[in-house]
């Protein structure tokens, strides 16, 4: 009976922990798998899957997960979309008020006591650094070069989990994410269609705390 009791009660605090992590990283966004259209982008829900994967590393970590702001999605808005179109990796841009991330935070009338920024570049193809070989369907069908399987356009849920490793693997780029100062993130991307991958991402993610 007492190992019965026993083995009840480990249980109800696997499923108390379990319940509460889900709790802590929150939900992925019912859209989160369709596939992203670059020319009409749902920004909202790549952001949203951004802080689902990012909130998930935090947990782990016991901290507080990130909440949703939204001066934080436009200044990583106009940031990408900067991006993009300069097709240049920078923190900073010549974008009037929105030169640097403390403008972009002012311009943005984000309320905070400290920032961060986290930006990054990835395919619009799930191409993730493997060999490809033109498909014979036409443009933009790749098939990976060692199984033959055909190369999948990115949902927003697995750009957004791509970009969290990532970042996670570097140690400045961890380093924001991780930060117990910041409470608040939002994330956006900016497209760049090009001929021979069928298009680039320059993605931003902004902190605020």
């Amino acid at each position: 009976m007492k190992h019965t009791l026993r083995l009840l009660f480990t249980i109800a605090l696997l499923f108390s922990a379990s319940a509460a992590f889900a709790a802590c990283e929150g939900r992925l966004p019912s859209s989160a798998q369709r596939a992203i259209n670059p020319n009409s982008p749902n920004l909202e829900t790549f952001s949203a899957s951004v802080r689902y994967y990012a909130n998930i590393q935090r947990c782990k970590l016991r901290l507080t997960p990130f909440t949703a702001d939204a001066g934080l999605l436009n200044a990583a808005t106009v940031h990408s979309t900067y991006m993009a179109s300069a097709q240049n990796l920078t923190h900073n841009s010549n974008v009037r008020g929105y030169r640097n991330l403390k403008e972009r935070m002012r311009s943005s009338n984000v309320s905070m006591r400290t920032a961060g920024e986290n930006i990054g570049q990835n395919f619009l193809y799930v191409l993730g650094g493997k060999r490809i070989s033109l498909a014979s369907r036409g443009r933009c069908q790749f098939t990976y070069s060692d199984t033959g399987a055909v190369v999948p356009q990115h949902s927003y849920a697995s750009l957004a989990s791509e970009l969290v490793l990532s970042w996670m693997a570097s140690p400045d780029h961890r380093h924001n994410l991780t930060n117990r100062r910041f409470t608040r993130m939002e994330a956006s991307f900016g497209f760049r269609a090009d001929k021979s991958t069928c298009g680039y991402i320059y993605a931003s993610q902004n902190f605020a705390g």
